[in-house]
């Protein structure tokens, strides 16, 4: 009998026009490196007197259905889009082949929803999970390694069975980030002497459970998102100590590069730091971590920008 093994699993993912609703057709099947979304639904003890003639506990029985998960995926060229338009809502497009620059923001009113499959074909087994919203995404920034990123994920429902709903997957070209492509700017000009960050976005999603049948959540509603990290830097100027001191705003760019037409850039537009220790910790050069909180600018009219350069046109992400 074959077992279940990750390098054969399939994760595929649909827009949803009515929520919580898997749409019939050709699914988009998209690159991962893991995934725990699923449903879970814990068994409750029945603390119950007299039913038995001994201290032996009733039958336990079901609570509510809770899925919820994350996916850990590749920062790519094409298929983060996806990822993007789920945790922000579908960008606006602008440009030309092969020039196309898809602009996600923070703070839409309202948030799509898709369904994802993930797929176990040596069973075969298949976990529809519908109505699902981003509400979180952690990036890390250093000098080494492959770009990945973690969406923290919140659905509806889940229904496993024998098939796929998926129909004939689509997929796109493979071209993914590394972080050696990283560069982190500050109004404008290259920062140096950063080794490493970090930048978490959270929809601030809650999940609104009613009194239903079939034990589901109603949906899921975004609150006030929130963009927050860290930067450690080698202490070689006073720039962002002072910037913490004098509690001033600036605009920091979080991105990725791989040509004039190939990039991924998060930008805020109005990032506060806290102030940071200096600590001499040896003989070794002398480093500062400065955690930072972005809030919205007038300006910009959002608190986050992320622009996606590649060369897919503007319905890949409609």
């Amino acid at each position: 009998m074959p077992r279940a093994i990750g390098a054969n699993c399939r994760l595929l993912m649909i827009p949803e026009a009515a929520y919580g609703t898997a749409p019939a057709g050709d699914w988009r099947r998209l690159p991962f490196l893991s995934c725990d979304l699923g449903a879970e639904q814990p068994l409750l003890d029945a603390d119950v007197i007299g039913v038995g003639s001994s201290r032996d506990p009733a039958a336990p029985f079901l609570d509510t259905v809770t899925v919820q998960g994350q996916a850990v995926v590749p920062v790519d060229l094409v298929n983060i889009g996806h990822w993007l338009r789920l945790l922000l809502g579908p960008p606006t497009t602008t440009g030309t082949s092969p020039n196309f620059v898809h602009s996600f923001g923070s703070g839409a009113a309202a948030l799509p929803s898709n369904s994802v499959e993930i797929g176990y074909p040596d069973v075969p087994s298949y976990d529809l999970c519908t109505g699902v919203r981003a509400d979180t995404l952690e990036l890390d920034f250093s000098p080494t390694g492959p770009a990945t990123a973690t969406f923290g994920l919140m659905g509806q429902g889940s229904t496993r069975g024998g098939t796929s709903a998926g129909g004939t997957p689509t997929s796109a070209a493979y071209t993914a980030f590394h972080k050696a492509q990283g560069a982190i700017s500050r109004n404008g000009a290259a920062l140096a002497q950063v080794t490493g960050a970090r930048l978490t976005y959270a929809n601030g999603m809650e999940m609104v459970r009613t009194i239903r049948a079939d034990r589901k959540v109603e949906g899921v509603d975004p609150g006030i998102a929130r963009a927050t990290g860290q930067i450690t830097a080698r202490f070689a100027d006073t720039t962002l100590l002072t910037q913490a001191q004098d509690n001033a705003p600036a605009e920091f760019a979080f991105g990725y590069t791989i040509d004039a037409n190939r990039s991924l850039t998060f930008t805020l537009h109005e990032v506060y730091l806290a102030l940071a220790k200096t600590p001499v910790e040896g003989p070794a050069g002398v480093e500062a971590s400065f955690a930072f909180r972005a809030a919205y600018n007038a300006t910009a009219t959002r608190m986050m920008t992320v622009l996606l350069r590649n060369d897919q046109a503007e319905s890949v992400y409609a």
